[in-house]
């Protein structure tokens, strides 16, 4: 006689029999379980998705539609549709979509995509240092005026070398480079975009001082490593935040600056993959908490930049209308 398959669901704490030949929704549902399912079971929605906690192996292999919604919302191999998953043994899940909020975010991930896994991507913090009154000697429009024209000019550096503007924090920019896709090149383009940077805030300035404003001093520094990102809103499916030491370590490299004179700081991992190609002035020992980093300041780059050739190239006039929608409340909330 063939032992009939057990179900455990969490966070039910539910055991069901099921069927072979039924999906694991049929059976929450016959269960009298109120699993989610806003497609009706038709794959376009993943509503229904679930965790395998064990017997991974007595699912069945993914559909192609399967396959293609969990490509596209960057699924591990242990998160299923329950409309697509039917079992030949026993197996434990856990339901993932609870409750409004959680179709909300499943509403946000199949509009924009899903950024779910940890990636390998090289950081460029930047920040704008020098007049610390800026925001107070200037009226909101000086304000949105001259970051605007810093942003605008920033985005088509970092598209020209492959990078993404995740996050503003009032003066601070956060960039990551080899988002989509890492590899070494992108630790390289983070460095030379990071130089090139330096000479557009320098031509900036000079239209600057002509108009009477006060210069922008940049500072930044990069580091590369595992990052997990996290989208913030869902309007914005851009604006993410990056957790872990990545983070924090290129943010302690980029605050290092003010105090070590210097103006561009990269970890030694950083420098590990540019050596061959770097100028370096300045080694430093930076302490965080009970471990030190060695960082250095990188003062040129020799050899042709690695840009990104099929970088689409949007109108100036609408990169500026973008980050000044996108980021003005952020800078007057800082003011």
């Amino acid at each position: 006689m063939n032992k009939v398959p057990i179900l455990i669901c969490l966070p039910d704490n539910r055991l069901l029999e099921i069927d072979s030949n039924e999906t694991i929704l049929d059976a929450l549902l016959k269960g009298d379980i109120a699993h989610i399912s806003v497609c009706g079971g038709k794959a376009n929605c993943s509503t229904c998705r679930i965790m395998v906690l064990d017997g991974i192996k007595n699912c069945s292999p993914p559909t192609s539609i399967e396959q293609a919604l969990a490509k596209k919302l960057d699924f591990p191999f242990h998160v299923r549709l329950a409309c697509q998953t039917k079992l030949s043994n026993s197996a434990t899940i856990r339901r993932l979509v609870l409750d409004e909020g959680d179709i909300d975010l499943i509403d946000h991930q199949l509009t924009t995509g899903a950024i779910n896994t940890e990636r390998n991507v090289a950081l460029l913090m930047a920040n704008i240092r020098g007049a610390t009154n800026f925001d107070e000697v200037n009226f909101p429009y000086d304000i949105v005026y001259v970051m605007g024209r810093y942003f605008s000019q920033m985005q088509k550096i970092i598209e020209k070398y492959g990078g993404t503007i995740s996050n503003v924090m009032g003066r601070k920019m956060l960039v990551a480079f080899g988002l989509k896709e890492f590899d070494i090149s992108a630790t390289e383009r983070a460095t030379w975009a990071a130089l090139e940077m330096f000479k557009s805030v320098q031509e900036l300035n000079t239209l600057l001082n002509q108009m009477r404003y006060r210069p922008l001093n940049l500072s930044m520094g990069i580091h590369s490593g595992s990052v997990v990102f996290v989208p913030l809103v869902a309007a914005q499916s851009t604006l993410l935040t990056p957790l872990g030491e990545v983070a924090a370590i290129v943010n302690l490299l980029e605050s290092a600056n003010k105090l070590k004179g210097t103006q561009l700081l990269v970890s030694q991992d950083v420098y590990q993959v540019i050596k061959n190609q770097a100028r370096v002035g300045n080694q430093i020992i930076l302490k965080e908490k009970e471990t030190a980093l060695q960082a250095y300041e990188i003062l040129a780059m020799q050899g042709t930049p690695p840009i990104i050739e099929d970088v689409e190239v949007v109108p100036r006039r609408q990169r500026l209308l973008t980050f000044v929608k996108k980021f003005a409340g952020s800078w007057l909330k800082s003011s």
